[in-house]
């Protein structure tokens, strides 16, 4: 090796030496670390868990929070509207007319009741006999109410007390008064029988020589026929009481 090589290697040694020494003998550098955040309570009014600023384009971001939940179904916590409720029972439901009503003028089981306020009613209507007396009510017919009083035709008996007594028939159906079965009274009148809407009347009357107990004429019986609200008759009748 000549000189300057020499030279020249040794200029190198040297510079790195000097590079090496000044790196040792400066002073170590202090490590760093990151802070972690106190578990002491934060001063009132400065919560330690605040959060930081918001990133730009995080506050257009949905939160987890239900209230807003943009698919969450809405709850309705308000309590339901109250109902008026009646609280009055239901009135019970009227019972059936009777199978068999029974009409104005009945009574003790009898579609037509002698002592009812309609016989009496009907028996005042009725024109003065001759010797001023009283109508007296002798029989009235007995049909049932148990067999159904629509479309019987009903009677009522009555006579004066006289030394010679004369006698009306009346004629009811439904509760109503349907007038007497002869516009004037007879004597010797006597009932036959009834059907539901018929009834027989026997008349007999005395001729002239005839003694009042003993009437010659006749007899002659009379079919009377209940026709809605009507009644038609058919026989003989005695001749005029007045001639």
């Amino acid at each position: 090796m000549n000189v300057k090589s020499w030279a020249f290697a040794a200029l190198a040694a040297s510079v790195v030496l000097g590079a090496t020494g000044c790196g040792s003998s400066s002073t170590p550098q202090a490590a760093t670390r990151t802070p972690i955040p106190s578990a002491a309570p934060a001063t009132p009014g400065t919560p330690g868990n605040a959060p930081g600023p918001a990133q730009p384009g995080e506050a257009d971001q949905p939160t987890n929070s239900p209230q807003t939940r943009p698919n969450a179904p809405e709850v309705d916590t308000a309590p339901p509207a109250s109902v008026p409720v009646d609280q009055r029972e239901p009135a019970p439901a009227p019972p059936p007319p009777p199978a068999n009503p029974s009409p104005y003028g009945s009574g003790h089981g009898l579609c037509f009741d002698l002592n009812s306020e309609l016989a009496h009613t009907s028996v005042g209507r009725l024109a003065p006999n001759a010797g001023g007396y009283p109508w007296t009510i002798v029989e009235g017919s007995t049909d049932p109410i148990s067999a159904g009083c629509s479309g019987v035709l009903s009677y009522l008996l009555v006579d004066w007390n006289g030394s010679h007594p004369g006698y009306h028939v009346l004629f009811f159906t439904d509760g109503k008064y349907l007038g007497t079965a002869t516009s004037k009274y007879y004597g010797y009148t006597t009932m036959l029988g009834k059907t539901r809407n018929t009834v027989s009347v026997q008349y007999r009357w005395a001729k002239p020589e005839d003694a009042l107990c003993c009437p010659s004429g006749g007899p002659s019986n009379v079919t009377f026929t209940l026709n809605g609200s009507s009644v038609t008759a058919q026989g003989q009748f005695p001749p005029n009481p007045d001639k």
